[in-house]
């Protein structure tokens, strides 16, 4: 059993990062505070393509609003701990 689900959610969320921002994305020191527009350089629609792979790696279904909605990687992670990441 993982001790910390949260860094764990962390480490597949870098990867998850770097594809829906076609490997853009501002990741050599990502704290769970990062803004994901402001300090990780993603773009508004890169945050759509973030939603799929969130929905793909955690079979989640989030909506639009929802995804535009998330500020800091934080924010993504309670999301997915809330509602159970698949394992």
């Amino acid at each position: 059993m993982n001790e910390n689900p949260r860094a764990a959610i962390m480490e597949q969320l870098k990867d998850a990062l770097d594809r829906a921002s076609n490997g853009k994305a501002k990741l050599t020191h990502v704290s769970e505070d990062a803004l994901i527009v402001d300090d990780l350089g993603l773009y508004s629609l890169d945050l759509l393509d973030l939603r799929y792979e969130v929905e793909d790696i955690w079979n989640l279904s989030i909506a639009d609003e929802e995804m535009m909605s998330l500020r800091k990687v934080s924010d993504v992670i309670d999301l997915i701990v809330e509602r159970g990441p698949a394992t």
